[in-house]
């Protein structure tokens, strides 16, 4: 394709080709946000698992409770909740750390939608800056008044343009949906089995507990007798 062709390629479909370009950079965007947000989390959020269990098999609940607050995963919000709801309502733990757990989950989620718009409508768009680039083509072919295919071949190569650029974007912002979409499912995934330890952790720390309570009132018991 000669720079003449270009030329006139951008300054006939410059509308088309800036939301395109609008496009590529917001799927660009949120693929490196993504990237970035979920690099790396599963074994960061196993590291801190492991150590909160360690924390609770010990008895130290609130080393627990600080870990929650310095560790920057998601599974830290989930199980700071539920260490909050234990404290409070040990019988409501199981059912808080599945809301928060589905939360987190949610949050790692966030901007795919924008990413499965861009990949969903970037070919119609490239697809009707063809469509309008045909048309220019045969009303400029009515105007000269002459015929062929010659006429109208340049336009017609120009004006598809658009649609393979608009493929080109799609292409890449499906494949990025599909690959995000399929990381967090297997995050999610393993927040559920780190859940599953978090909470038999802390009923274990519950069975604990209840024998040495119910020490004193057994010896008060005795020295009544």
């Amino acid at each position: 394709m000669s720079w003449e062709t270009i030329r006139n390629l951008v300054r006939d479909e410059w509308v088309i080709l800036s939301l395109l370009l609008a496009w590529s950079l917001a799927g660009l965007t949120v693929i490196c946000e993504r990237f970035y947000a979920l690099w790396n989390i599963i074994p960061k959020s196993e590291t801190f698992k492991n150590r909160v269990i360690d924390a609770l098999e010990h008895g130290d609940v609130g080393k627990a409770a600080a870990l929650c607050e310095m560790f920057p995963v998601p599974l830290a919000e989930v199980f700071e909740r539920g260490l909050q709801v234990y404290q409070k309502t040990p019988n409501k733990t199981a059912e808080a750390v599945t809301s928060q757990r589905a939360a987190a989950v949610l949050s790692l989620k966030r901007y795919l939608w924008a990413l499965g718009t861009v990949g969903s409508s970037a070919p119609f768009v490239g697809l009707f800056g063809t469509v309008v680039g045909i048309l220019k083509a045969f009303q400029s072919m009515s105007v000269a008044g002459t015929g062929g295919f010659k006429v109208v071949s340049q336009g017609i190569a120009a004006a598809l343009v658009a649609t393979a650029a608009g493929l080109l974007v799609a292409i890449y912002a499906v494949i990025a949906y599909n690959y995000f979409v399929s990381r967090v499912g297997a995050i999610a995934m393993q927040y559920k089995l780190y859940s599953e330890e978090f909470l038999a952790a802390l009923g274990a720390v519950g069975s604990r507990a209840a024998p040495v309570a119910s020490a004193p009132a057994a010896a008060a018991a005795q020295g009544t007798t």
